[in-house]
């Protein structure tokens, strides 16, 4: 049983805690903040001990790894921590604000024996794995265009994520999903293309389109926004086109996944697996490939070097719209 210590204990702590609950490999054993642990613990999971400081929880001899859930520019420092104790990390992504922070993270885990894995949710979503694998079987042939969609609504100040300078706003944070996946089953991407509209009330709504070119020709259209008004849904969308066929998904249908051939039939609208409706979402199945990795001694899928590519082409996006015009992600940080 691996004993998990939590460093944060925000909305992703939640969700954590919730999806290793449901788990037999590992078990939540502390938590650390310092601000919310108790309340947190109480609440979520009362068998655990709460600590303010994430120091002392790394100390403590009922920890084998931790998740680090914490504020974005935090993450450099939490990772050392951990590290310095001998602890395997899953960290979220972004993993972190620059790509100072990064590289710092890259150094500690490639200086140590530590299992270090980017926390990459959407590689772990039966849709979008199941999209990919048809992908590379060639089922619409050489892809040529895609688009994504991610969008949600939220109420109020959400604290640090408001600032920017900590949290990196839509790009960094969001839209960085559909980067890495784009990244995943097409290819690198060679530079983007971004317009943004942003504005506060109570909260920092942002609106962000961006198109992508990639290395081998095909283009890609990112859509990610988040706006303050709370009954606006949480959606996913995506359309991969290549030269023999079409596929969709979209959160809204409740048929995922449709493919489109030459004939113009589309196949059945069944489930994408024995396991839609989902039993295990995504982030069961990625907390498991990262207990699978410690005790296996395994690597895990997503490395440190695939969590800064991905970063870069969001830090390109960013500095898009910065300079009104597009930004080879090879430039960034140069």
């Amino acid at each position: 049983m691996i004993q998990v210590g939590l460093l944060g204990a925000g909305r992703m702590a939640g969700i954590y805690a919730d999806r290793i609950a449901d788990l037999n490999e590992a078990t939540v054993t502390a938590v650390a903040s310092p601000t919310s642990a108790e309340s947190f613990v109480t609440k979520r999971v009362p068998t655990a001990t709460a600590y303010s400081d994430a120091n002392e929880l790394c100390k403590d001899t009922n920890v084998d790894a931790v998740a680090v859930l914490s504020p974005t520019d935090t993450h450099p420092e939490l990772v050392e921590i951990a590290a310095e104790h001998e602890l395997d990390v899953i960290c979220e992504k972004p993993i972190a604000r620059t790509l100072e922070g990064a590289a710092r993270i890259q150094k500690i885990v490639e200086s140590t024996d530590i299992t270090f894995m980017v926390a990459h949710v959407t590689r772990f979503f039966p849709e979008y794995v199941t999209a990919k694998a048809r992908v590379d079987d060639g089922v619409i042939g050489t892809p040529g265009v895609a688009r994504t969609k991610r969008a949600f609504g939220f109420e109020g100040s959400r604290g640090w994520f408001d600032d920017s300078n900590r949290s990196g706003g839509i790009l960094l944070d969001l839209a960085i999903h559909d980067f890495d996946y784009l990244r995943w089953v097409i290819g690198d991407i060679e530079r983007v293309f971004t317009r943004r509209v942003d504005w506060i009330n109570e909260g920092k709504s942002d609106v962000t389109l961006s198109i992508v070119r990639f290395e081998n020709g095909a283009v890609g259209h990112v859509e990610a926004w988040a706006v303050e008004g709370p009954r606006v849904p949480f959606t996913t969308a995506f359309e991969l086109a290549g030269s023999d066929g079409h596929l969709e998904f979209d959160l809204d249908d409740v048929r995922p996944i449709q493919y489109y051939d030459e004939t113009g039939r589309s196949s059945p609208r069944d489930p994408v697996s024995d396991d839609l409706p989902l039993r295990r979402d995504g982030y069961h199945r990625q907390l498991e490939h990262f207990f699978e990795c410690i005790q296996g001694g395994k690597e895990p899928s997503v490395s440190i070097e695939e969590g800064i590519a991905s970063m870069r082409i969001s830090l390109a996006a960013i500095e898009s719209v910065e300079r009104g015009k597009p930004v080879a992600v090879a430039e960034v940080g140069e």
